[in-house]
């Protein structure tokens, strides 16, 4: 009662509490049964978002303590990224993609997944160049567009078909960086602000320090790593192998 906070409860009607207050308790009676495994949907859906975040620690420090296997259900995926030991991303009934927190937020499987996990979600760009196995730089036609670095893939895309993928917090401004852009807004976060770019090859976000002063209609260049980089083909929605994820 005390880890869920409901001890000034117990002598109350469960017919009388709150909803946020009914998870609780049924989180208490699960709980107290020891059992070798949970399995929570939506546990902390109804409660408000301070609460919720301080539940999610105490849930994860239960789980260190008790070992008991835990398959919990949620939509909030800052609420999975925080939990889980693994995450299953479904779509329809479909696993995406198994994996840690890490694996699934810095190579994602599909674009279905890049663009669920992540917040903001990870930068979708339409590239009309064709791809190579092994190719490690792509050519932007257009005026002012310049050469980007990309992982090695181990298979080919037909143009048209090739998707790069990048994190916002990856995609920055740079002065010679080789994709121009024009800022269409600014959001401020306190210690980071999202930028809303406008591309020749579609809308990107970029996460920078708020101490760097940008505007609306500012012209930038963007730049990144390209080995914080994903690839995509198009036609199916999946990521392409690439030599450093086989290796």
């Amino acid at each position: 009662a005390r880890l869920l906070r409901i001890d000034h409860l117990l002598n109350r009607s469960v017919s009388g509490l709150s909803g946020g207050d009914r998870q609780r308790v049924a989180l208490g009676r699960a709980i107290i049964r020891r059992p070798k495994a949970f399995l929570m949907d939506e546990p902390l859906g109804a409660l408000d978002a301070e609460f919720r975040n301080l539940m999610c620690q105490e849930l994860k420090g239960l789980h260190d303590r008790i070992e008991a296997t835990t398959v919990y259900v949620t939509h909030d995926q800052l609420e999975a990224m925080a939990m889980a030991d693994r995450i299953a991303v479904m779509n329809h009934g479909v696993i995406e993609q198994l994996g840690t927190p890490s694996e699934i937020y810095n190579k994602p499987a599909t674009m279905y997944v890049a663009d669920f996990i992540g917040s903001p979600p990870m930068n979708l760009l339409d590239l009309p160049n064709t791809l190579e196995p092994g190719q490690t730089e792509i050519t932007l036609p257009g005026d002012g567009c310049g050469t980007l670095c990309c992982p090695a893939s181990t298979q080919g895309v037909q143009a048209d078909n090739l998707v790069l993928g990048v994190r916002p917090e990856h995609l920055l401004p740079e002065q010679n960086g080789p994709l121009p852009g024009e800022i269409s807004a600014v959001e401020y976060m306190g210690t980071t602000q999202i930028l809303t770019i406008q591309t020749p090859y579609g809308q990107a976000l970029s996460r920078v320090r708020s101490t760097h002063s940008f505007g609306e209609g500012q012209s930038v260049r963007l730049n990144f790593a390209g080995q914080r980089a994903s690839l995509f083909d198009k036609s199916d929605g999946k990521a392409l192998p690439t030599e450093v994820t086989d290796g």
